[in-house]
């Protein structure tokens, strides 16, 4: 194992994290972090701070936030995880990616600082993120739980206002085995005195306790906040920082998930300056975020464009809602699934949530300790009496599909970050 200090490039100082605390090795815990940030001065990044929590949504929700803030003239920090081609994706500001001198310098301070202390990779990440914001003098930070809530390494960093987007089965061997628990973990990042939304209905009850043992005023959706969606817009209905009903009609719909729109709206009326009305609406407009439902086209041999469609889709709840997207945009010929998972999701129920809506399944895997081998995923496909072709790589499988394809067809690209990632990266090759 490589224990040295790397080089100055950020190339070398991932590999060095990479080998000597692989991402994939996670401990939870606030303690290592927690003295580390304080012995630096990093566990403040902004003025105001959004945390966001949840099993699905926590992304989304951030690229609304991120939108609507800019319009409104706020300097956004956002750090998010994983990313599908650059770590430099983690950290944005202003919009854009961090630089690598940036990130190198982080590193550099944090490695130098932590004298002792043993630090994650995600650790190192959260460190590092809070260290360019505060160079960078943002307004206000929206950092994304990694894993959790409550043990998460994002949990150090104080928030003026907290969200779980939603509560499902992921995660159970670190968070538990039901709602209940699980929902717990994730509403860890409540704070007394301070807002926090949940974004799904109904609600666990061990969120409602959280909220009530810590005093945390609490905001649901379809309670505090509601929306209602028209044939081509929608409108909002919440509550104002001073307790004042709110409502917003006419809004545009967004490229992202509508329930996560009404949360990021209920979520802004607690940043210090009022949202403008245009801030909101350019800021719907704009929101975009890869691997979420994302549209391309690719051209396939005999030159006819096929929509391919991107959704990191890896567990039963997000399975759901690329299966209502997919029935609600049907196309005259066939859906064709690339899917690939690792080993630790419910892979038969995301088959099972996907499976009215797929026609040919293209079943393979990548390259990771957790990879579930192809294998075992097309016995899955086999008790629900699904049609597949296993195929070795992920970028074989993309080749394959559109070879089958004709324009009335659409390749779906699905389970995991990484399927995704692999796809996205063999496209910027073409």
């Amino acid at each position: 194992m490589n224990t040295s200090v790397p080089d100055k490039t950020l190339f070398n100082w991932l590999s060095w994290l990479e080998s000597t605390r692989p991402e994939q090795d996670i401990e939870l815990g606030l303690d290592r972090i927690r003295a580390v940030g304080s012995q630096l001065n990093l566990l403040t990044p902004a003025p105001f701070v959004i945390t966001v929590a949840g099993t699905n949504g926590k992304g989304s929700t951030i690229a609304l936030l991120e939108a609507i803030l800019l319009k409104a003239g706020y300097k956004v920090g956002v750090f998010t995880s994983p990313h599908f081609i650059a770590f430099n994706e983690r950290v944005r500001i202003n919009g854009e990616q961090v630089s690598d001198e940036s990130l190198c310098d982080a590193f550099s301070l944090i490695n130098k600082g932590r004298g002792n202390t043993w630090l994650t990779y995600f650790e190192f990440a959260t460190l590092a993120a809070v260290d360019c914001f505060q160079k960078a003098n943002i307004d206000i930070a929206l950092m994304e739980v990694g894993l959790g809530g409550r043990l998460d390494a994002t949990n150090v960093v104080e928030p003026d206002v907290s969200i779980v987007t939603t509560v499902d089965l992921d995660h159970q061997d670190w968070l538990g085995y039901s709602i209940e628990a699980i929902g717990k973990e994730k509403a860890g990042i409540f704070r007394t005195g301070k807002p926090a939304l949940y974004g799904d209905s109904p609600i666990p009850l061990s969120v409602l306790d959280q909220a009530i043992r810590k005093e945390t005023p609490l905001f649901r959706r379809d309670h505090e906040y509601s929306l209602n969606r028209t044939l081509d817009s929608w409108s909002w209905r919440g509550v104002a920082a001073d307790g004042d009903k709110i409502q917003l009609d006419h809004l545009p719909v967004p490229g992202l998930i509508l329930d996560n729109a009404a949360t990021a709206l209920q979520a802004l009326q607690f940043v210090p300056k009022k949202m403008s009305a245009e801030a909101i609406i350019e800021g719907l407009k704009s929101a975009r975020l890869p691997g979420r439902y994302q549209e391309l086209k690719l051209e396939n041999e005999a030159h006819e464009p096929i929509n391919i469609l991107l959704d990191v889709a890896h567990n039963p709840q997000a399975a759901k809602q690329l299966a209502n997207k997919l029935s609600s945009t049907p196309v005259a010929g066939k859906t064709r699934m690339i899917i690939a998972m690792y080993g630790d999701k419910d892979c038969s129920s995301v088959i099972e949530s996907l499976s009215d809506t797929v026609d040919e399944w293209l079943v393979t895997e990548f390259e990771s300790p957790r990879a579930l081998a192809a294998a075992t995923l097309c016995e899955v496909l086999v008790a629900h009496q699904q049609s597949y072709t296993q195929i070795s790589t992920v970028k074989q499988a993309l080749q394959k599909a559109l070879k089958a394809s004709s324009k009335k067809d659409r390749v779906v690209v699905a389970g995991s970050f990484i399927t995704v990632a692999e796809v996205l990266t063999e496209l910027q090759q073409l």
